[in-house]
């Protein structure tokens, strides 16, 4: 509880005209957003000049270099949660499944790798497994205050990003991997090429969504100062008297 009060670096004195502003409250989340937008412009731009000077091939590129840049995106928005879960008593079953959900699909990303050097669909089972194991474990040691405390996160912009980006990569980028799609707009002989780099581009901003929910996690796990984010405990009480 006492780590979410203070959640996004600002505190209420600092919210104050005439009060002096913390330090913290130059990073608070309205800056990060910013911050997010620009790194996605970057990032976005980057993949377009790659476009231009190699041809649309290095996007649809199988372990191609995009490819790898998701698998690595999900590795460190998974270790960012476990490291946030790591830092807080509150809520720590969600993030520790929340890390779980996006270290397997890391895992996905590099099933190429796993083939290659274990057995066909070795993920499944080398990364999978323990992943579930620890997630399970997780829900299991907390099962008495998981549900309140995690209702009570999902209200936080960790988890509200978190929850975004998954739906995009769940739905839109699954949506986009559909062949009968493409076969529908019509005949092309570049459709398996567009299908292909169309679907990695997307995929890619969905994993640079769910990589700013992890720095997200670990603002709220190593915010310094009082802060924002007291609604979250006040959310939980309200929940428990409900119960």
């Amino acid at each position: 509880m006492k780590t979410l009060r203070k959640y996004r670096g600002a505190s209420s004195d600092a919210d104050r005209d005439d009060g002096p502003r913390q330090p913290g409250a130059l990073f608070d989340y309205p800056v990060r957003l910013l911050v997010y937008a620009m790194v996605a412009f970057l990032v976005c731009n980057l993949v377009l000049l790659a476009a231009r000077g190699y041809g649309p091939e290095v996007i649809a590129q199988e372990n191609g270099p995009v490819e790898l840049s998701q698998a690595l995106m999900a590795m460190f928005a998974a270790g960012c949660l476990f490291l946030a879960a790591s830092r807080m008593q509150f809520g720590r079953p969600l993030l520790v499944v929340c890390g779980c959900l996006v270290g397997y699909a890391a895992a996905r990303e590099c099933d190429a790798w796993f083939e290659t050097v274990f057995f066909d669909d070795a993920y499944k089972y080398l990364a999978g497994i323990p992943l579930f194991v620890i997630g399970a474990l997780a829900l299991y040691r907390g099962r008495k205050q998981a549900v309140d405390q995690s209702l009570a996160l999902l209200r936080t912009p960790a988890m509200s990003l978190f929850v975004f980006a998954g739906l995009y990569v769940c739905t839109v980028c699954q949506a986009i991997d559909v062949p009968d799609l493409w076969t529908a707009i019509g005949p092309s002989d570049a459709a398996e090429m567009t299908k292909a780099a169309v679907e990695e581009f997307s995929e890619l901003f969905g994993y640079l969504l769910l990589s700013f929910s992890g720095v997200e996690s670990l603002a709220m796990a190593f915010a310094a100062s009082e802060s924002e984010g007291a609604e979250v405990e006040e959310a939980a009480i309200a929940i428990r008297k409900a119960a």
